[in-house]
C-alpha cells in the first residue's frame, strides 16, 4: 500500500534515446518535477523558431544551474552534443515521451462543482494528450448538465463508464468525507492515476499513481515567502 514516495521509477521500463536503450532506473522525484517546466520552456522555444540552446542560455531562461540541466538530463542519457547544445525540437519530443505525452490518456472528473468545472473547461489538457471524457457528481440537480459538451452523468455510471471508455486518469474535485468511499470504488477499476484535489490523503494499491494538489498549501507558502521578504526588509 502506498500513497506518495520519495523517488519515481522511470514507468516506460525500457526507454530509447537516440539508438540506445536505458534499463530502467530510479528517477528523484526533484528531478521529475522539473520536467514539466523543461517541457514548458522548450515549446516555447519551438515555437519561436529557436533551433538549438546551449545549457547556459536554458539556464539563464529558467533560473536552474546549467549543471543542474546537465545533471537532470544525464539521467536519461543526456540530449546534448558538446561544443552544439541541445537540439530544441528533439529535446522538446523526447522529455514528452518520458513524461507519457506520446500517448492519449482519458481522464474523468468526479465532481461537477466550481473547480470540477473550471478543470473541464480549460482547453489545454487536449494539446498534452489529456481528453476529458466525463464528469460525475452525486447531486441530482447537477446531472445532465453539460461541460464543454460533457454531460453530468449520475455516481452510479462511475465505473461502468471507467471500464467502456478506457479511462487512465480520475481527477477528484469533491469534499474529503466523500472522497475516501470513492477511492475504494475507483480502485476496483482499471483506473492508473488520481488526480486528488480532496484535502485528505489516499491510501491505494500498488500501481495506482496519485499526484495530492492542495491548493492552500501552495497560498501558505506564498504566505511564507511574503513574510520573509518583508522581514529581510526590516
Amino acid at each position: 500500500m502506498k500513497t506518495d514516495c520519495s523517488s519515481v521509477k522511470n514507468i516506460a521500463g525500457r526507454v530509447r534515446f537516440g539508438g540506445s536503450t536505458l534499463e530502467e532506473k530510479e528517477i528523484s522525484q526533484a528531478v521529475i518535477s522539473r520536467l514539466p517546466r523543461y517541457f514548458r520552456y522548450l515549446g516555447e522555444l519551438k515555437d519561436e523558431g529557436v533551433e538549438r540552446i546551449s545549457s547556459q542560455d536554458l539556464s539563464e531562461l529558467m533560473r536552474v544551474t546549467a549543471s543542474q540541466i546537465r545533471q537532470d538530463f544525464n539521467n536519461f542519457g543526456g540530449f546534448g552534443q558538446q561544443g552544439y547544445g541541445y537540439n530544441v525540437e528533439y529535446l522538446y519530443d523526447e522529455i514528452g515521451k518520458i513524461l507519457g505525452l506520446d500517448r492519449q490518456h482519458n481522464f474523468v472528473i468526479i465532481g461537477a462543482g466550481n473547480l470540477g468545472r473550471a478543470l473541464g473547461n480549460y482547453m489545454n489538457f487536449e494539446r498534452r494528450g489529456f481528453i476529458f471524457r466525463g464528469m460525475f457528481d452525486q447531486n441530482p440537480d447537477l446531472v445532465g448538465q453539460e461541460v464543454r459538451g460533457v454531460k453530468v452523468m449520475p455516481m452510479e455510471e462511475l465505473e461502468s463508464f471507467i471500464r467502456e471508455n478506457e479511462i487512465d486518469i480520475a481527477a477528484l474535485t469533491i469534499p474529503k468525507t466523500s472522497a475516501l468511499d470513492v477511492v475504494e470504488r475507483l480502485v476496483k477499476t482499471p483506473i492508473r492515476a488520481i488526480w486528488n484535489f480532496a484535502h485528505v490523503d489516499l491510501n491505494v494499491p500498488e500501481g495506482i499513481q496519485v499526484e495530492n494538489v492542495h491548493l492552500s498549501d501552495s497560498l501558505m507558502k506564498l504566505s511564507y515567502n511574503i513574510n520573509r521578504y518583508l522581514k529581510e526588509q526590516v
